[in-house]
């Protein structure tokens, strides 16, 4: 099975019919891997703007694209698209993070009414690849990837970055400079019914005390210099997207603030504690 590597650059747009605004494509990139790994192919079409006729300022310095260029090049998303599928059929899609791809769904389900691209069968977040490779998986701290092809020694000129085909093109050579074929294997997901519950899945805090998500058994404190479990000294409450309560280790006597945050997330629910000492900043 071939590997295709896709960016996408897009434009920020109000829909007057949807009314909301919308990433609206402009630019798609791709490199053709095949099982060796070698460059088979590329693909890179600039598609005519239908819902907004003007280029954001920010995305045309970015990108270094201009509104008559994308005039000029009269394609059609559904045409580009039509394209795409013919390129990429029977290959596995990664992209760099998963913007691109909720981005390349909210635009099918615009123009073609499905959000389900024909082409994504299999799929892989190269973004997260890369990062477990590096061992440095953070979920507070993405990688960008000109930061990765930096700490890989992979050359590049900025000034051609922010084009959908360029930026295919390095997160590929940083796709080939750290495969490893059964770590591969383990991050490809299969396109299903599951993958787009998850991928469309927007993590959020429980901030209703009361939501039946909250277990009140989690609502506890444990002292960061002595690990004991510390005694609530106050009702929980609301506060910076988590509950909050005056709380105090039986053993080091410090009162202290504690947090319990509760993240919804698609496989479950994660669950932080943080204890700071009362001092007179933070009394409440």
């Amino acid at each position: 099975m071939d590997y295709v590597i896709l960016d996408l650059e897009w434009n920020g747009t109000f829909s007057r019919r949807r009314k909301k605004y919308i990433n609206e494509i402009i630019d798609i990139g791709a490199v053709k891997l095949d099982e060796s790994l070698n460059v088979i192919d590329s693909y890179s079409m600039l598609i005519t703007p239908q819902i907004g006729k003007k280029l954001n300022k920010y995305v045309q310095e970015l990108t270094h694209i201009s509104i008559d260029e994308l005039e000029s090049a009269q394609h059609t998303f559904t045409h580009a698209l039509s394209r795409f599928n013919e390129f990429a059929e029977n290959s596995v899609i990664l992209t760099w993070g998963t913007t691109d791809i909720l981005t390349l769904m909210s635009n099918c389900e615009y123009f073609l009414h499905d959000e389900r691209p024909e082409f994504l069968k299999y799929y892989m977040d190269l973004q997260d690849y890369c990062q477990k490779s590096l061992s440095m998986s953070n979920p507070g701290r993405q990688l960008g990837l000109m930061a990765v092809a930096q700490i890989l020694e992979i050359d590049f000129k900025e000034e051609e970055m922010h084009r959908a085909l360029a930026d295919s093109e390095l997160s590929a050579r940083c796709f080939v400079r750290l495969f490893d074929g059964e770590q591969v294997k383990h991050m490809i997901h299969k396109c299903d019914d599951r993958f787009y519950r998850r991928i469309s899945f927007k993590n959020h805090y429980i901030t209703d005390i009361n939501n039946s998500l909250v277990k009140k058994s989690e609502l506890y404190a444990v002292c960061p210099d002595c690990g004991e479990k510390m005694q609530i000294k106050s009702r929980w409450h609301g506060k910076n997207r988590g509950f909050r309560a005056k709380a105090i280790c039986p053993n080091c006597k410090v009162p202290s603030l504690a947090t319990v945050r509760f993240k919804k997330m698609f496989d479950g629910m994660e669950i932080k504690r943080f204890v700071a000492p009362i001092e007179e900043g933070n009394k409440e």
